[in-house]
C-alpha cells in the first residue's frame, strides 16, 4: 500500500474522508458527544474555527481549517439543511482571527472539506461541507453541505426569472431563506442596501425581485439587497423599479420615498456597478406593482 507523507495534501484529504466514513458508520450518527469529536481531532472547544496546525501548516501558510463550530442559534436564513453562512471571527485577537479566516479560504482553494459542528445542547451534530465562497466585504463564508466538492463555479448561464416547481407554503418559506441565494446577493451588491446605502450586514436581507411564491428563481440576478423595512415595502408593492428608466416609483396610494427612508431616486448606480437585476425580473415585478396600484 502506498504510504502518503503525513503532512501532504493527499494525506489530509484521505484523513478527512476516513473520518467522515467513520462518523457515518457510527450508531451515534448524526449527533455525537463533544469528547468523541475532540478525540478524533475534528474540533476543539473555545474558538469557532479549528485549525490543526500540527497537521496542516506544511500544506498551506496559516494552515487549513478542519471544522467550524456553530452555536445552533441563527437567523432563519443563515443555516438550513443545504448550507450555512458563517460570519468571519471578530475578536480582540485580530491576528488570530485573520489567520483563521485564511485557513478557511485555504480549504476552499485546496478543495478540502470542512466539518460543520452544530451545538445541539449535550450533543454536537456534524455536517460535511465545502467552502463554496467568501465575501470579505460582508465578512462571511458560504458552506454547502454535500458529499462532493461544491465550490461555486461561475457560469454564464441563461437567466430564468421563473422556475417550474410545485409551490407549497413550506417550500416557499424554505426558498425565501436559502443561504446560498442570500450569500450570492450579498456578494453581488457588496453588502449595501441598494436604495439606502445601509451597510450593516445584520440589518440587510436578500429579496427576490420575482417572489418565490410566484415561482421566482434563486438566480442572484433575481435578487436585491435591501434593509428589512425596505424589503417588506418592496414585497407589498409600495415601491418598484421602472425597467425602462430605472427610476424608483412609489404606489400612488402609499407612502413617499421620504417616508420610507429611501434615499435613492433611481438604481442607475447598479447598472454602473454591473449588478442590475435582470430586465425580465424587473419587468415582472413592475407589472405586478402597477396591477396592485391599479395603474
Amino acid at each position: 500500500m502506498l504510504e502518503l507523507p503525513r503532512d501532504s495534501l493527499e494525506a489530509e484529504r484521505l484523513w478527512r474522508d476516513l473520518v467522515w466514513d467513520d462518523l457515518l458508520a457510527s450508531p451515534e450518527w448524526p449527533s455525537f458527544r463533544a469528547g468523541r469529536l475532540q478525540d478524533q481531532r475534528i474540533f476543539r472547544g473555545g474558538r469557532g474555527i479549528w485549525v490543526d496546525l500540527d497537521k496542516t501548516s506544511q500544506i498551506a501558510e496559516a494552515g487549513v481549517a478542519v471544522s467550524v463550530k456553530h452555536s445552533g442559534q441563527h437567523y432563519d436564513d443563515q443555516l438550513d439543511d443545504r448550507g450555512l453562512i458563517y460570519d468571519y471571527p471578530d475578536t480582540l485577537a485580530v491576528g488570530r482571527d485573520r489567520n483563521e479566516v485564511q485557513a478557511v479560504k485555504n480549504a476552499m482553494t485546496l478543495g478540502l472539506p470542512v466539518f460543520v459542528v452544530i451545538d445541539r445542547g449535550s450533543f454536537r451534530e456534524v455536517r460535511r461541507s465545502w467552502v463554496s465562497g467568501h465575501n470579505d466585504v460582508s465578512g462571511q463564508f458560504l458552506f454547502v453541505f454535500s458529499s462532493e466538492d461544491a465550490r461555486v463555479i461561475e457560469l454564464d448561464r441563461p437567466f430564468e426569472a421563473v422556475q417550474s416547481r410545485r409551490r407549497t407554503p413550506d417550500l416557499v418559506l424554505r426558498l425565501e431563506r436559502n443561504p446560498q441565494f442570500k450569500f450570492e446577493v450579498f456578494r453581488r451588491f457588496q453588502g449595501r442596501c441598494v436604495v439606502s446605502d445601509l451597510g450593516v450586514t445584520k440589518m440587510l436581507e436578500a429579496a427576490h425581485v420575482v417572489p418565490v411564491s410566484e415561482g421566482g428563481s434563486d438566480d442572484p440576478r433575481n435578487g436585491l439587497l435591501l434593509s428589512a423595512s425596505h424589503h417588506r415595502a418592496f414585497d407589498r408593492h409600495l415601491w418598484s423599479i421602472n425597467p425602462a428608466t430605472l427610476a424608483i416609483e412609489t404606489s400612488p396610494h402609499g407612502p413617499s420615498l421620504e417616508r420610507m427612508k429611501i434615499s435613492r431616486r433611481s438604481v442607475e448606480h447598479l447598472a454602473d456597478m454591473g449588478c442590475l437585476p435582470h430586465k425580465d425580473a424587473l419587468d415582472i415585478n413592475y407589472e405586478s406593482f402597477r396591477k396592485a396600484a391599479g395603474m
